[in-house]
């Protein structure tokens, strides 16, 4: 009789640590799958944000060869914008004028900064500006158009 009852009580804990298991395993599973989803969601995220920056690249880019955006203004946008997608695109000789131009008014105020600056300082800046898009028209012209042309990896052949 003590061993019957043994064995019964030894095979209701092995069924109870089996149920325990199976618990932890389909607790673990939906994790799992939850988990996949999250990463999902988030490289979907990602390949939408990389197209926006590319798409923008070429908005801006095409602006500037149209005339309708400033050289300077559109050099600083798309070096904040190849940075985050390719910032070695900008070693390229053809490109490399973009970073030029921003090293070259990266001191110049923006937005409220220039909206609260004195007259005679903000005529100074903008003959400093338009003095550095002279000098330097033909080579950011050229960096537009090949810009233009330029290839962007797909989002999924990113190292």
């Amino acid at each position: 009789m003590e061993s019957t009852l043994l064995i019964v009580a030894l095979s209701l804990f092995c069924l109870v640590m089996l149920m325990v298991v199976l618990y932890l395993w389909w607790r673990q599973r939906i994790r799992l799958k939850n988990n996949q989803q999250r990463i999902e969601n988030l490289q979907v995220m990602l390949q939408e944000q990389y197209k926006h920056r590319v798409d923008s690249i070429r908005v801006i880019a095409n602006a500037m060869d149209e005339g309708q955006c400033e050289f300077s203004e559109g050099c600083i946008r798309l070096k904040m914008l190849i940075d985050q997608l390719d910032p070695q695109l900008l070693e390229r000789e053809e490109f490399a004028i973009i970073g030029v131009i921003y090293a070259e008014t990266e001191h110049m105020p923006i937005k409220e900064d220039w909206k609260n600056l004195d007259k005679k300082v903000k005529t100074k800046l903008t003959n400093e500006r338009i003095a550095l898009e002279g000098k330097h028209h033909d080579a950011i012209a050229a960096a537009v158009k090949a810009l233009r042309q330029h290839q962007f990896a797909e989002f999924g052949e990113l190292s």
